[in-house]
């Protein structure tokens, strides 16, 4: 009796260890989802008009429950499971226990916000600066985890510099000697600043291919001496030393960053058609399906708006420079009151983008039978005030109540993502 019960007990504690064993080594390979948009709705179900119940954030990981026609169930830190957009997040495996190894690292900037959380949503819990050193336990590519306080946080990765990329930094200054000390200008209409960010005042604007002595630098922004003898700052990613425009000719969109900007939104509906149509809903399902489609295509997308909010134009234009877009692609429907008006339109501001504009209104015009009204200079704020390749399309007009109906529909929509795709892919392939 003693030996058949010693029996029975060893094949539970077996049968349990088990049990305890077999979660244990899921999770440690689990897969996890990254947030790349900035504000993330988390729905009840998979689809845009369910439920939105909570919000995640830009640098959020998340565990990988289910993947299904082009949504991510996640599980949140409340234990409760929703549903994302799979283009606003990134998949990877994460291996749980397998703790990268820490490394020093240097702040650049006086005081550097130290956060709660990745992104500008985290609550501030104290300040670095400038010669502090820390210990980076994961460093991103917009935010790096720090040891802090007897515990951890987040701080912004470009003003941490690691001990591997300042050797790096020395060795290129000690190659490239000279050559460092001056910068040359890529675009026509290239704004130069007060201080080093793009809601900073422009003092000046420079041309394509002037020349300027490089007196200092402040993260991504070059401070520069000009004509004046007074100095400024220019963004790194428009001078000659950025790799911007080098992104072309790289074999279509693959691994492009595209800034996705639905026009209008919240307080702003845009232009109301005759059948009352709102634009600020009809660009949101435009961007929605682009979205999905350039995802496919291997970009990585961002969008300036994904739900019926205001979002001012500065704000468009800043997320493509944070993020330095390789194209930002603004959209709209337009209105008049001449109702027989009709027909789709590309616009430019910088004539570096006239190529941008005309790949892609050549590709539409394709794709939809809408009447061609071609590219044109455009003077509006969000490509006007971009760093970063940028169009705006004005995709019908809501004005005219035909055209309304057929721009409203699901087959127009499918056919103008899909010139715009391939006029992506067609000015990144050359």
């Amino acid at each position: 009796m003693g030996r058949k019960l010693f029996s029975i007990i060893a094949i539970s504690f077996v049968f349990i260890a088990a049990i305890i064993y077999v979660p244990f080594a899921l999770a440690a390979n689990a897969e996890k989802v990254v947030i790349t948009g900035d504000v993330v709705n988390v729905r009840e179900f998979p689809g845009t008009s369910n439920n939105v119940i909570t919000q995640v954030r830009e640098g959020e990981t998340y565990t990988l429950e289910k993947h299904e026609d082009g949504w991510y169930q996640i599980k949140l830190s409340s234990g409760k499971t929703g549903w994302i957009a799979d283009w606003l997040a990134d998949k990877e495996a994460v291996t749980t226990g397998s703790k990268a190894q820490a490394t020093k690292g240097t702040v650049t900037v006086d005081r550097l916000n130290v956060r709660t959380s990745p992104g500008l949503s985290g609550d501030i819990v104290g300040q670095l600066h400038t010669g502090d050193s820390v210990e980076v336990l994961e460093n991103g590519n917009e935010w790096s985890r720090i040891a802090y306080a007897k515990g951890e946080a987040w701080v912004s990765s470009q003003y941490i510099q690691s001990e591997s990329n300042h050797q790096a930094t020395s060795a290129s200054t000690t190659a490239e000697g000279a050559t460092t000390n001056a910068l040359t200008i890529l675009h026509d209409g290239t704004n130069i600043r007060q201080k080093p960010s793009i809601k900073s005042k422009i003092v000046s604007r420079a041309s394509s291919g002037d020349v300027f002595n490089v007196v200092g630098k402040n993260g991504d922004w070059y401070e520069i001496e000009y004509k004046t003898g007074a100095s400024g700052f220019v963004a790194s990613w428009i001078v000659s030393q950025s790799n911007q425009i080098a992104t072309k000719g790289t074999g279509g969109l693959k691994g492009k960053t595209i800034v996705l900007d639905p026009g209008h939104g919240g307080r702003d509906q845009g232009a109301e058609g005759a059948n009352g149509t709102l634009e600020k809903e009809l660009t949101l399902k435009t961007a929605d399906m682009l979205a999905r489609k350039l995802h496919k295509a291997g970009a990585k997308v961002i969008v300036t708006r994904d739900i019926d909010e205001y979002v001012s134009l500065n704000d468009r234009a800043y997320l493509a420079a944070r993020h330095q877009a390789d194209a930002f692609i603004s959209l709209h429907y337009d209105s008049i009151k001449d109702k027989q008006v009709n027909g789709h339109t590309t616009y430019y501001y910088h004539s570096y983008e006239k190529e941008l504009a005309k790949a892609i209104n050549q590709q539409i015009e394709h794709a939809v039978s809408l009447k061609n009204r071609g590219t044109r200079h455009g003077n509006y704020y969000v490509i006007r005030e971009n760093s970063q390749p940028s169009v705006l399309l004005e995709l019908g007009y809501l004005s005219n109540p035909s055209e309304e109906k057929v721009i409203s529909t699901k087959k127009f929509q499918n056919a103008v993502t899909d010139g715009i795709v391939k006029g992506l892919q067609e000015y990144f392939s050359k």
